[in-house]
């Protein structure tokens, strides 16, 4: 019994859900512990799929390793769905150094289906620079 509480998934947070998603997507690579973090139809996580597919082929490619990092979490809940925003920096090392680095906002839409799973990730566009008028 005290096994049981001490490996069981929490999924009473939506933001802990996203982290533990993307520790499974983009860092273990853990297909098992994926699908304990996705809905039913997982569809609309192909842009995380496709991301790691970038990951690994740059890998391969350049002979770097890409490693992917993410900040603090924003979020809104309503009701059975709730969003969470973050931002992944995502740096490739070669030797040791970082030989390139970009960030990337992400927005992830949950449902509450006996507890919060993801099931949609959308980039979403880098902000426009503010352009100021000079006197």
């Amino acid at each position: 019994m005290a096994y049981d509480e001490a490996t069981k998934i929490d999924r009473s947070n939506p933001k802990v859900v996203v982290d533990e998603y993307l520790r499974a997507a983009l860092v273990d690579q853990d297909k098992v512990s994926v699908d304990l973090h996705v809905c039913d139809e997982p569809a609309g996580l192909a842009p995380i799929g496709a991301l790691r597919e970038e990951f690994d082929q740059r890998e391969r490619d350049f002979g770097v390793v890409v490693l992917v990092t993410w900040g603090a979490m924003t979020g809104e809940t309503s009701g059975s769905e709730s969003a969470v925003t973050t931002t992944l920096t995502i740096s490739g090392r070669k030797d040791g150094a970082v030989i390139s680095k970009r960030s990337e906002i992400w927005r992830f839409s949950l449902v509450d289906s006996d507890g919060w799973r993801v099931c949609v990730a959308r980039r979403m566009p880098d902000p426009v620079p503010s352009v100021t008028a000079s006197p």
